[in-house]
């Protein structure tokens, strides 16, 4: 990969990446560099989207006020999860979000579900490459109800780390509704601003 996938990253450029070496090394013997950027970004979008999970849950819980917050919803995906925020929002949960940052808030959720159906083309998936037009496929059971074929793209390691970086977005996005509306105070002797998220 050549160029960052995003000019979001334009910042970072100047920082390293740690030295990698495998602790098998027959398992990336035969990878090529675009191989290992795809697999690379295949750990970093779990890593993000995990984080975003955490936070949807954090957000469910504080809209549906839910005392037991660990057991509530705990082994919802994260498309359910943002779902479950959608559905709490359009119902009228959370009082203390205004009419207009709440539809701003619903439409990322939605943006949340349809990233995560991204993510679970390659996480759900099966990476191969296809000789024939020097190329990589990710190859997916299909979802559709009475659909036979599978789910069949091209794909390339750029695409992941985009992918990625959005995940990084929506988390931040997250993050910041709930400091702002269901945030405790900060410690001040810490560093930390006047409200922080209890998530955080």
């Amino acid at each position: 990969m050549t160029q960052p996938p995003s000019s979001e990253l334009a910042e970072a450029e100047t920082c390293s990446s740690p030295s990698f070496t495998s602790p098998v090394p027959w398992l990336t013997a035969d990878m090529d560099e675009e191989e290992a950027a795809l697999t690379m970004g295949l750990g970093l979008l779990v890593r993000a989207a995990a984080a975003v999970e955490y936070m949807l849950h954090a957000f469910l819980v504080h809209l549906d006020e839910e005392a037991r917050a660990y057991a509530y919803n705990a082994g919802d995906t994260g498309n359910q999860l943002a779902g479950g925020c959608i559905r709490s929002l359009e119902g009228g949960k959370g009082s203390t979000i205004p009419d207009r940052p709440r539809a701003a808030i619903i439409s990322e959720l939605k943006l949340c579900k349809e990233r995560f159906g991204d993510r679970n083309r390659f996480v759900h998936g099966y990476l191969i490459h296809d000789d024939e037009s020097q190329q990589w496929l990710t190859l997916k059971g299909s979802r559709q109800k009475g659909a036979r074929a599978p789910e069949i793209e091209f794909t390339s390691s750029t695409e992941l780390w985009e992918l990625t970086v959005e995940f990084h977005r929506l988390r931040h996005e997250l993050l910041g509704w709930d400091t702002t509306y269901f945030g405790e105070p900060g410690d001040p002797s810490k560093g930390e601003p006047e409200y922080v998220s209890v998530k955080r």
